[in-house]
């Protein structure tokens, strides 16, 4: 079967259940217990630069796995991820060029294996009758029937699973953002927002509206709720971990610290850097850091794998976070 086969699959078992809980595939990377994973560990090509010792950090020793991303020694620095049928699509930007010139690059990997599939790279698309565009620092990365959902600050795109080409383009309007993209109960899309210093919001909707409109323009007017975060939320996942949701689970973050928010409000401590997560089994949960990438390994920030895969049953024992973001 293959990859759009799987993702589709997925998706009409939830259709036909009318149940928006996860349905598993074996988790593609075997389980060899937990860690603290060691730098040699993590699988893939190493990449030729930064500390040959991975960093420690609260609750490192629930990391299960590591992997790198295919390009790590060419400046990718990861945004957004999410994992179907096996697949990883990873957003990220090339490190060598600045803030404004950052341009989304977009990978499907075998999680497993480590094969890249797919990338694409300028992501080029258009927005309604507007002239074609560059995706531009892609934060946001989920997937359900339709495809592959590619959120940026100031655009939302949606991509075929197999060729990564953007299928339709929706502009945002402030103050609605997309620093990162979040499925949550009811199959609702979630965009929200990144602030550094105050509390921004996440707003909710409802995708088949948004896919049955001609239109092309999303703002708050669109959004069927909105909720408010915290400052330096950089990923989100809607799940059950360990016994505690189902709910909104956020990870704050920047490059030299983590913390992973629950929907019991209790903080705990995270992998620096993390930003997007995906569920490939229960309690399997992944993330990806921007931490372990050149850019940030040449400033002297912790080294982490791009992708990390940790053991959640027992995240109601996770201590608090020695480090706020």
């Amino acid at each position: 079967m293959t990859g759009v086969g799987r993702i589709a699959a997925a998706a009409a078992l939830l259709l036909a259940s009318g149940c928006t809980i996860p349905r598993y595939e074996p988790d593609p990377v075997p389980l060899k217990g937990c860690g603290p994973v060691g730098y040699a560990d993590v699988m893939g090509h190493r990449p030729p630069y930064g500390a040959v010792q991975l960093a420690s950090f609260s609750n490192d020793h629930a990391m299960c796995a590591g992997r790198w991303v295919p390009g790590a020694d060419e400046w990718l620095v990861p945004q957004g991820m999410t994992i179907a049928g096996g697949t990883a699509y990873v957003a990220s930007f090339d490190g060598t060029k600045l803030a404004g010139q950052r341009l989304c690059t977009m990978q499907s990997m075998d999680l497993k294996s480590g094969e890249l599939i797919r990338a694409r790279y300028p992501v080029v698309g258009r927005v309604g009758p507007r002239k074609p565009t560059e995706c531009r620092h892609g934060g946001g990365v989920v997937v359900d029937e339709h495809g592959v959902w590619l959120a940026e600050t100031l655009r939302l795109w949606l991509l075929d699973p197999e060729t990564l080409e953007p299928k339709r383009g929706w502009a945002l309007t402030d103050p609605v953002r997309g620093s990162f993209a979040v499925f949550g109960k009811d199959g609702r899309l979630g965009l929200g927002r990144f602030r550094a210093d105050n509390p921004a919001r996440l707003w909710w909707f409802d995708v088949d509206a948004m896919l049955a409109s001609s239109a092309y323009v999303l703002d708050e007017g669109d959004a069927v709720d909105a909720v408010r975060i915290p400052p330096d939320t950089q990923g989100a996942l809607w799940a059950e971990l360990g016994g505690v949701g189902p709910g909104l689970w956020l990870a704050r973050s920047n490059t030299s610290c983590g913390v992973l928010v629950g929907p019991d409000g209790i903080s705990r401590g995270f992998l620096p850097g993390a930003e997007g997560m995906a569920l490939t089994g229960p309690d399997h949960l992944w993330v990806v850091s921007e931490s372990g990438s050149r850019l940030y390994q040449e400033k002297g920030r912790p080294m982490t794998p791009m992708l990390a895969r940790f053991d959640t049953s027992e995240i109601s024992e996770w201590r608090e976070p020695t480090c706020s973001p």
